[in-house]
């Protein structure tokens, strides 16, 4: 099999490493990771650890449109909680009695959404670290609570977020949501990962007029209740940017419903994913991921992504990925939902070996676009380059204690491709 049969190259001006820089001081540090030519995100800590800015580079190179909410930045969970009948009214059976000194027989236990920039008024902001930062990839973890807008701040559930950024554009999130105190938390539907963009009005020229939209349903409307999809897509007819958010298909019974809500009215606009009436009892504790991809168009290194279709083969490769034979598959690391050695915490498999390794990736119905790996027990040095199918391709890694962190510069775009890894 020759090179155009198994990949196709990625011609990037420069290599796809990543850099981080933290600036400011607690409680208001900020941490930006930055792709040369691809992307920019910035995480605040005054909104609990949200990614409140993210400039598509390719398009923006100057950084002047952010593409994220301004209220709770480009990846949100949660927002309203359900009425139910209580078992007593009273000034304090429920947060909303509590808050608004109500007696009726509605009871309401309120909102709870993270991050925002409620967090920084209810002195909530927590703790915003970088945990991993090299050539390959960077991973911040933020700690907060859910919040009630800048209403309350819900220390008895607290949030852990961590964030893996790829050069690619590939961002996958490992959430943890915790359920403490003595009574339990009522969802509505609005449970899940959301994508929140921007929607600015003071300045229309900066507005993106994102749409949303699923394999199946297009145009998304308000309080859209289908099943859920394998990805939405954020699209705009302004911007060459797009978004996918996915699940792994482990949490598909947990995350059942895609949700919507139309905000451009108060200048942001959200959809992503929902659950159905779940509580969460007192000592509640799960943990899930999801993946968000960035695409732009006319740029080598981050995928070209307009519509769904366009899409699904980028949410494929995180939901079922591709089939690695050859090498020592690792399928008990921390992140690892179904134990198959891909890691969807991290968006990468994991492999072990000292070096050097040779396997054979079935790529699937998945794109094969820049595949991730982290090889445990690495005993070599960083590589530059992977060899597929006897061609040098470039590849961005790092080399932490005994483990390799690699994403590769390219795309297999055959059915099977055979790598080397290490000389």
């Amino acid at each position: 099999m020759n090179l155009f049969a198994s990949l196709l190259l990625l011609a990037v001006q420069a290599p796809g490493t990543l850099e981080v820089a933290e600036s400011g001081d607690a409680p208001a540090r900020k941490i930006t990771v930055t792709s040369a030519g691809v992307y920019r995100a910035v995480l605040w800590q005054a909104s609990g650890g949200g990614i409140m800015e993210f400039y598509d580079l390719a398009a923006d190179p100057e950084a002047k449109i952010n593409l994220a909410g301004w209220d709770r930045g480009l990846f949100e969970v949660g927002w309203h909680g359900r009425n139910y009948k209580g078992d007593k009214s009273g000034p304090d059976c429920c947060r909303k009695h509590i808050l608004y000194g109500k007696t009726d027989d509605v009871c309401y236990d309120g909102c709870r959404d993270w991050p925002s920039i409620g967090h920084k008024d209810l002195k909530a902001e927590g703790k915003l670290e970088v945990i991993e930062k090299n050539a390959a990839r960077a991973r911040v973890r933020v700690e907060s609570v859910f919040t009630w807008w800048a209403k309350y701040a819900d220390p008895d559930m607290p949030i852990t977020a961590v964030y893996t950024f790829y050069p690619s554009g590939r961002i996958a999130v490992q959430v943890r949501v915790r359920k403490a105190g003595n009574d339990p938390f009522r969802w509505s539907a609005e449970y899940g990962p959301h994508l929140f963009v921007a929607a600015p009005k003071e300045k229309p020229e900066l507005n993106p007029l994102f749409t949303f939209s699923t394999p199946t349903v297009s145009n998304i409307p308000d309080g859209f209740k289908g099943s859920a999809e394998a990805l939405v897509l954020a699209a705009s007819p302004k911007v060459r940017t797009t978004f996918l958010l996915t699940i792994p298909t482990e949490f598909q019974t947990l995350f059942s419903r895609h949700w919507r809500h139309d905000g451009r009215s108060v200048r942001w606009d959200r959809a992503g994913y929902g659950s159905e009436t779940l509580v969460m009892q007192p000592g509640y504790d799960s943990t899930w991921a999801c993946m968000i991809q960035m695409g732009t168009a006319e740029n080598a290194f981050a995928p070209s992504m307009a519509t769904p279709p366009e899409a699904m083969p980028h949410a494929i490769q995180y939901r079922v990925p591709p089939v690695v034979r050859g090498a020592e598959l690792v399928k008990d690391d921390d992140g690892d939902f179904n134990r198959d050695g891909f890691n969807e915490s991290e968006g990468c498999t994991v492999l072990r070996g000292a070096g050097p390794l040779r396997l054979t990736i079935d790529r699937g119905d998945g794109a094969g676009f820049a595949p991730a790996f982290k090889v445990r027990g690495w005993k070599g040095e960083a590589v530059r380059s992977v060899e597929i199918d006897g061609k040098e391709v470039p590849a961005a890694s790092a080399v932490a204690g005994e483990t390799l962190i690699l994403q590769v510069h390219g795309r297999i775009a055959g059915a099977q491709a055979t790598m080397k890894i290490g000389k």
